[in-house]
């Protein structure tokens, strides 16, 4: 039975790692796209769960709210045991005519124990502050909804980003394990060349030392890949023991394609604004609830209850007679001076409204240099890229022209060597360039609140 019992939970656990390894795709050799890192990582997001968490916690607040607005019910009983039954005074010869009119006769009235239980209900008929709570909890419900949006957009901006870093890195991983390979066939030529006495041996001390060189920043870009690569698995949200590889970008592209039409766009999609707007409405409303206390409200009740008295404690005797009560009726209060409270606190929420205000227009400055920014980034990065272009082309033609004459013995190593190192300079610088016109690209997405674009 145990046994039956270890394999059932095997297979359930069996079932689970299935499930979540589909989700993404660990071990299965395939490489994963900008976009499926951007749909990964918003669906294990942890801040997005949070902010989904404070939407839920919103929309429960805004029907307690409504709650108040229902009829309310509650039962209720009351137990009382005086000790001493307080006394009373009345004028004499009211209970008894022989007694003096000028005496006090004193009296107790009420016995000793007493039971009470009954229902009572309230119905709120009118309230200002009411009905400005139902406002208010829908706009924080709205407001919730656009925190969740904007925490979606910063996700998508930080993996987008990581993801160009780790391309820009592996590029350049490629570009030196090219020119490694260069130099691993140049140095078995003059290996050779110096056992048989047709090389010197600096030339090929000289080209160990390259190699080496190459192979050091080769470890140094493993590590800084390595690193980029976990960190991006914490943004994704999955294990750091999942294997994750990219898709190699092509790159070979329209430069001048890159640049859209209409590189201005409409500010206002951005969610960052629309959350200190709504922000504003809610202080706009935090202002007429306190407002609403200077208007009456009105409230309905009705009540019944039922009663018993006793000498001694015997409530439990079926004989025991229980008297009934019943009552209706309206509340009204008005409020009519409180001592300045609230002119005070609608004083102090006005201010407050006043510095989110600065904290606005603040805030639409800096989208519009960031908006201009990323304009004048993309501009820039496109057109330094059509030079790094044309730069690493020329330096593939000295290379190749420079190859040629080593090999016809009609230049020296030395030239060789420089051309090796200017082709790989400018393939680095050439990538690298690349990769800020994919960044300046994601920059100016989230600059104009477009970066979901990126994850459709």
């Amino acid at each position: 039975m145990l046994k039956k019992r270890s394999l059932l939970l095997l297979f359930l656990l069996s079932i689970n790692f299935t499930a979540f390894s589909q989700n993404i795709r660990s071990g299965d050799g395939e490489a994963y796209s900008l976009k499926e890192v951007l749909k990964i990582g918003l669906e294990n997001s942890y801040d997005i769960k949070k902010s989904r968490l404070d939407e839920n916690a919103a929309a429960y607040q805004r029907k307690e709210i409504v709650g108040t607005g229902l009829p309310q019910l509650k039962a209720y009983g009351n137990y009382n045991n005086f000790l001493n039954v307080s006394p009373m005074g009345i004028p004499g010869g009211v209970l008894n005519p022989e007694t003096n009119p000028n005496d006090i006769d004193v009296i107790q009235f009420g016995v000793p124990q007493s039971l009470q239980a009954g229902f009572q209900l309230n119905q709120l008929i009118f309230s200002q502050s009411y009905l400005v709570g139902l406002k208010a909890a829908k706009t924080s419900e709205e407001f919730y909804l656009l925190l969740t949006q904007m925490n979606k957009e910063d996700i998508l901006y930080d993996l987008a980003m990581n993801y160009y870093n780790i391309i820009g890195l592996e590029l350049q991983r490629e570009n030196l394990d090219a020119n490694m390979d260069r130099l691993l066939n140049l140095e078995k030529i003059l290996k050779a060349q110096f056992e048989n006495d047709l090389a010197k041996k600096v030339d090929y001390n000289r080209v160990k030392v390259n190699l080496t060189t190459l192979e050091a920043s080769k470890d140094d870009l493993e590590i800084g890949i390595s690193q980029s690569k976990n960190y991006l698995k914490l943004l994704m949200g999955v294990p750091m023991n999942t294997p994750l590889e990219l898709q190699q970008q092509d790159f070979d592209f329209d430069l001048a394609g890159i640049l859209p039409a209409h590189l201005y766009g409409n500010l206002q999609n951005r969610v960052d604004l629309q959350v200190l707007n709504k922000q504003q409405d809610l202080y706009g409303l935090d202002i007429k609830n306190i407002q609403a206390g200077y208007y009456p409200s009105l409230i309905g009740f009705a009540d019944v209850n039922y009663n018993t008295f006793a000498n001694e404690f015997n409530f439990l005797s079926q004989s025991k007679p229980w008297y009934r009560g019943a009552l209706i009726g309206l509340k009204l209060e008005i409020p009519i001076f409180d001592g300045f409270q609230r002119k005070n606190r609608v004083a102090q929420a006005k201010v407050r409204s006043m510095q989110l205000e600065q904290d606005i227009m603040k805030a639409n400055q800096a989208a519009e240099m960031e908006h201009q920014n990323g304009v004048k980034k993309l501009t820039s990065s496109v057109n330094s890229a059509k030079a790094q272009e044309e730069n690493l082309r020329l330096a593939e033609e000295v290379y190749g022209q420079t190859e040629l004459l080593y090999k016809e013995g009609l230049s020296p190593l030395t030239d060789l060597l420089e051309a090796e190192t200017a082709l790989r300079e400018a393939r680095t610088a050439y990538n690298n360039q690349i990769i800020n016109v994919k960044t300046a690209q994601v920059d100016l997405y989230k600059s104009r609140g477009e970066i979901s674009k990126m994850a459709d």
